[in-house]
C-alpha cells in the first residue's frame, strides 16, 4: 500500500510533531514528514473522513488510512495530489458552514428582500391609478464592473520579508443587485436600499530568493473573494431635459464578507520541491463602508418604458478589514509575508429601472 510503511514507522509522535512544527496551518494537508513524495490529509470528524475515503475510492486514487489522537490521516502519493485535493475541497464544500450561520439572520434577510419586492409591486399597482403623477416606488436591476483605479487607492501593493516578495494586483471584478427606490413627493430627493453581490478578483505574484542556493523562483496565483451588500443611500437628481437627468447619491452599505479564500501551488526544480500558498482573510465578518455615486439617467417618453442609468460608484471602509498572507517552503527553508489590502473601491454601474 502507498503510505502504509511510512505511516506505520513514523507513528503518533512524528505526525503530532509535524503538525506542531508548521505552526498555524491554513489547510488540512501537508507534505509527509518522512518522505516528501507523499501528502497527508487530516480530518477531525469521522463522517468527513468516511466521505473523503469514498471519494478517493470512486476516483481510483491509491491511499492509506491511519487513525491517531482522534484524527483521521490519509497518505496520498504526490502524483495524485491534484485529484486528492479536489476530493478534499468537495468534502469541505459539502460540510461547510452556511454563509450566514445564524438562522434568524438568514430568514431576516429573506424577509427583507421579499418585503422590498412586495413594496415595489404595491407601488407599481397603486401608481396605475394615477398615471399623471410620478411613481412613488421604483425597482431597479443593476450590474457593476469593479475596476482597479490608483486615484482612489485601489491599486497594487507589494510587501517583502524573509526573502519572499508578495505583490497584490487587483483585477476586474463584477457584481449584480436589486435596488428599491422611494421617491419623496414634490422633491428631487429619494431614499434607496436593496441587495447586491460583489466578486473581487486579484492576482498574487510571489518571488522567492533562496538564502541557501541563491536561486530565484516565481509564480502567480489568483484569488476571488465575495461579499453581500445592503445599501442605505440618499439620492438627488437635476433634470437636464425631458429625457435626461443627472443623479448623485451618498450613504453607507452594510457589507457581509464571505469566508476566507486561499489557493496553493508547487514546482519541482530538479529534485527540490517548492510549495507555496496565498490566503485572503477578513478581520470582521461585517463592515460598513461609506459610499458615493454619480451618473445620468435616460427615461423614454411614457411611464410604461424602462429607464436606463449609467454611472460610477466609490466606497471606502472606515478601517482596514482585509489582509493577505503568502508562505513559501523549499526543503528546510520557509518564508512568509503579510500585507494589508486597500480600504477603497471603484466601479462602473449600469441600471435598468423597471417600468411601472
Amino acid at each position: 500500500m502507498i503510505a502504509h510503511a511510512l505511516l506505520k514507522r513514523l507513528g503518533i509522535h512524528t505526525f503530532v510533531g509535524a503538525r506542531l512544527s508548521f505552526g498555524m496551518r491554513w489547510t488540512n494537508y501537508f507534505p509527509h514528514p518522512g518522505d516528501n513524495r507523499y501528502f497527508v490529509f487530516t480530518f477531525q470528524e469521522e463522517s468527513h473522513a468516511a466521505e473523503y475515503e469514498s471519494m478517493l475510492d470512486a476516483a481510483a486514487i491509491p491511499h492509506e488510512r491511519h487513525e491517531e489522537n482522534d484524527q483521521y490521516l490519509f497518505g496520498v502519493a504526490r502524483t495524485h495530489f491534484r485529484e486528492a485535493l479536489r476530493c478534499n475541497h468537495l468534502v469541505h464544500a459539502k460540510y461547510r458552514t452556511k454563509f450566514i450561520p445564524v438562522k434568524g439572520l438568514r430568514y431576516a434577510m429573506l424577509i427583507l428582500t421579499a418585503a422590498a419586492i412586495v413594496l415595489a409591486i404595491t407601488g407599481a399597482l397603486s401608481s396605475a391609478h394615477a398615471q399623471s403623477r410620478a411613481p412613488i416606488w421604483d425597482l431597479e436591476v443593476s450590474t457593476v464592473g469593479v475596476l482597479p483605479l490608483e486615484a482612489v487607492g485601489y491599486e497594487s501593493i507589494q510587501a517583502e520579508d524573509d526573502g519572499l516578495t508578495l505583490q497584490w494586483q487587483p483585477r476586474i471584478g463584477s457584481g449584480f443587485g436589486l435596488r428599491l427606490r422611494r421617491n419623496l413627493k414634490s422633491s428631487p430627493w429619494s431614499i434607496e436600499t436593496g441587495l447586491e453581490t460583489l466578486r473581487m478578483t486579484s492576482d498574487w505574484g510571489l518571488n522567492f530568493a533562496s538564502g541557501i542556493s541563491g536561486e530565484t523562483t516565481a509564480d502567480t496565483l489568483s484569488l476571488r473573494a465575495g461579499r453581500y451588500r445592503l445599501p442605505l443611500l440618499a439620492r438627488t437628481k437635476v433634470r437636464m431635459n425631458d429625457r435626461w437627468t443627472l443623479n448623485s447619491g451618498a450613504g453607507v452599505t452594510l457589507d457581509f464578507l464571505l469566508s476566507d479564500v486561499f489557493t496553493t501551488g508547487y514546482q519541482q526544480i530538479e529534485n527540490i520541491y517548492h510549495e507555496y500558498q496565498v490566503e485572503e482573510n477578513r478581520q470582521n465578518r461585517w463592515t460598513v463602508p461609506l459610499r458615493a455615486e454619480i451618473g445620468a439617467t435616460f427615461r423614454p417618453a411614457g411611464s410604461n418604458k424602462a429607464a436606463y442609468y449609467l454611472g460610477v460608484m466609490w466606497w471606502r471602509e472606515w478601517s482596514t478589514n482585509r489582509w493577505g498572507e503568502a508562505q513559501w517552503e523549499r526543503d528546510l527553508e520557509k518564508a512568509s509575508v503579510r500585507l494589508f489590502m486597500p480600504q477603497a473601491g471603484f466601479a462602473l454601474e449600469f441600471r435598468i429601472t423597471l417600468p411601472q
